[in-house]
């Protein structure tokens, strides 16, 4: 039986084994702007929580609002590449439609020396809703996904849901 191996499978490989060598060679902090390859890397090697709101609570109706999420760690994708990841609010009681969702800009890194801590090692990241959208509407409960929005990969999560008000 012989093997076959697409232009497309080719091409992950080698985007994969050149992630490989840039992350070997990197050192200190991350700036947050590593590509995020299409195929391999979504965001779904960490656990996350929200940490301000956290579940069950409330954040204001309309644009402009900041979520806080919390991630296990830092030796995975979100923490390298920050800036190519976003928090998408999905009406809960839309039966999987994406009908009426609100998207924050792209996350960035920052402290909370004072946040929810969930895990051993907590790396805060933060999403504001962009002024330039509907915004969350009061009486509506959301269900918050992670998305690597530079790649195809499905959304993660639900990671928490929040109610507007």
């Amino acid at each position: 039986m012989r093997s076959h191996v697409s232009r497309a499978n080719l091409r992950a490989f080698a985007v994969l084994g050149a992630l490989v060598t840039m992350t070997a060679c990197s050192g200190g902090g991350s700036s947050g702007t590593s590509p995020v390859p299409n195929t391999q890397f979504c965001g779904n090697d960490a656990q996350y929580a929200l940490a301000r709101p956290q579940t069950g609570l409330s954040i204001s109706a309309g644009t402009g609002g900041t979520v806080e999420i919390v991630a296990s760690g830092n030796n995975n994708q979100i923490y390298n590449s920050f800036k190519n990841f976003e928090l998408l609010f999905v009406p809960a009681n839309n039966n999987g439609s994406t009908q009426g969702q609100v998207i924050t800009g792209p996350l960035s890194l920052t402290s909370d020396s004072n946040g929810y801590a969930p895990f051993t090692s907590n790396y805060y990241y933060n999403g504001t809703i962009a002024n330039n959208q509907s915004g969350l509407i009061s009486g509506v409960v959301y269900n918050v996904y992670l998305n690597a929005f530079t790649t195809n990969c499905t959304p993660v999560g639900p990671i928490g849901q929040l109610g507007a008000q």
